[in-house]
């Protein structure tokens, strides 16, 4: 072959093979390839199920949360008993709600991360609902923050759900506020500062800073108008404002045979002024109240709560609860003050009088700027007299097998006032006092009130995280004023002007309740 002719074909040999690869590797690029699987959501197994890790970061997160539909009877709230009239039920009236619907939704979040001083965790709980109104069309609805907070390296800061007060087995046996008698229930959460030191073997102890305003009683001034018994509307009180906060410890173990709780508060008792206040507020009254009224001098109250839970092998998880709780000035470590007012009533049947009734007050503390004159005793004016609070509970939950769980609960709360509280508030129970009038009021009268009760609780599991069941529950309520005539202002749209047998009360209610766990 000529040398030339050689050239040209090997020149167009090589030319086509190089176009030949190129038009291959073309080819080869736009063929689909089997990608690598990408984990979008990575499992964090660190901090048990549920746990993923947020893409791009160490963080773990959780979101859960859960849904409640409940019927009560006789009650609101979450089986908060009608022990006051606002709605009705304790005056027996044609505004009682014999039943009650709530609806709520609850969504947490649980994020952790790990660090070289700990665990830092941020742990949230926001709760939306919707409950039956009291006495109007329109719904009540509720959007609330019960828990927004940061724990690191042992400390804790922000809206916990609770107080470190409470004892961990508040809800241990039943659903309703009311059921755990004697007892602190600071459900819906407060702001808290407080340090957590781990001992090892399920032993710990705590030391916060809480504020307990939200959750506080008033305190009362002898010298102002005091409310009748059973209307729940605001009583004047002069509580001032935040001057530090609660001062609480708790020292708590868990271990195989059970758990043990000791909490103890300090709180103060700062009002503002010699006059009158709204009730709730620091807002002094509007009219001739200023800095030269004078005010008392603080006063330091606190309560001392126990609490034992002992794990028993009688069924499926089965334990026995025991607690009880002291308290001067701070009565809200012994009586719920969820919802409620300072003034008890509730209205029954009696064949002395119209009708009977039994009432009472609730206060942190009672004073008074001007003399008053009540059961037997005449009171000058009267620096703060602390509330003495006290009572205590029992329960027993038995799991008939790994679906079926029953409980039984009962305990007793007393209010104490000293003679000198005492009087002061008889002393507004004569005529002209504003507040109905007792018979007794300048002999044997007596404000303490205690109250008794028992309940139990019955609910079903028929799938991991789902929960059927109801609550029932009694009460029996005592005035010291038993046997005496109480005779009621006129008050438009409410009870008669009467005499009323003042008479121990019983009050029934129960509560049905369906909960989904997520």
């Amino acid at each position: 072959m000529p040398a030339n002719l050689t050239r040209v074909f090997g020149s167009c040999f090589v030319g086509s093979a190089a176009g030949l690869i190129a038009l291959t590797g073309a080819q080869a690029a736009d063929l689909p390839v089997k990608a690598k699987p990408v984990e979008y959501v990575k499992i964090c197994s660190l901090y048990g199920a549920g746990f993923y890790y947020i893409p791009g970061t160490d963080t773990c997160i959780r979101i859960g949360g859960h849904i409640r539909a409940e019927l009560g009877f006789n009650s609101r709230g979450t089986g908060n008993q009608s022990w006051f009239v606002g709605n009705g039920s304790a005056t027996n009236t044609r505004d009682h709600d014999h039943f009650f619907t709530r609806s709520r939704v609850y969504v947490n979040t649980d994020t952790r991360t790990q660090t070289s001083f700990g665990t830092l965790r941020t742990y949230s709980v926001i709760r939306v609902q919707v409950d039956t109104p009291v006495g109007t069309a329109g719904s009540a609805g509720a959007l609330a923050v019960n828990a927004g907070m940061i724990q690191w390296a042992g400390f804790t800061i922000g809206r916990a759900s609770t107080s470190y007060f409470d004892n961990p087995w508040a809800y241990a046996t039943k659903w309703g506020i009311n059921g755990w008698l004697g007892n602190p229930d600071t459900a819906g959460g407060r702001f808290v500062a407080a340090y957590t030191h781990q001992f090892g073997n399920g032993v710990s102890a705590t030391l916060a800073l809480e504020d307990g305003k939200e959750r506080k009683r008033g305190n009362y001034n002898g010298a102002n108008s005091l409310s009748q018994w059973g209307i729940n509307t605001p009583t004047v009180d002069t509580r001032g404002g935040n001057t530090w906060p609660d001062i609480v410890g708790q020292l708590r173990i868990d271990q195989a045979w059970g758990g043990f709780h000791l909490s103890g508060n300090l709180v103060n008792n700062h009002v503002a002024y010699n006059c009158g206040g709204t009730s709730g507020t620091t807002t002094v009254a509007l009219g001739g109240c200023s800095e030269l009224a004078g005010n008392p001098s603080d006063k330091i109250g606190g309560g001392v709560n126990v609490a034992f839970k002992f794990n028993l092998p009688t069924g499926v998880r089965d334990a026995l609860y025991v607690a009880g709780t002291y308290s001067i000035g701070a009565t809200t470590d012994v009586f719920n003050n969820i919802a409620p007012g300072s003034a008890f009533g509730i209205f029954g049947s009696s064949n002395l009088a119209y009708q009977s009734i039994v009432g009472g007050y609730v206060w942190d503390t009672v004073y008074s700027s001007t003399p008053r004159r009540g059961a037997g005793l005449v009171v000058g004016p009267s620096g703060q007299q602390l509330t003495t609070a006290y009572g205590g509970s029992i329960a027993f939950e038995h799991g008939w097998n790994a679906e079926w769980r029953t409980s039984v609960f009962g305990g007793a709360q007393v209010l104490d006032y000293n003679d000198t509280a005492n009087a002061i508030l008889c002393s507004r129970h004569v005529p002209g006092g504003g507040a109905g009038i007792l018979s007794n009021a300048l002999t044997t009268c007596n404000m303490d009130y205690r109250v008794v009760g028992a309940g139990s609780r019955t609910y079903w599991s028929p799938v991991r995280d789902l929960t059927i069941g109801a609550e029932v529950m009694w009460t029996n309520h005592h005035s010291g004023n038993k046997g005496a005539i109480y005779t009621s202002p006129t008050i438009a749209g409410f009870k008669p002007n009467a005499a009323y047998e003042v008479k121990d009360q019983n009050v029934f209610s129960g509560m049905f309740s369906v909960r989904r766990f997520f």
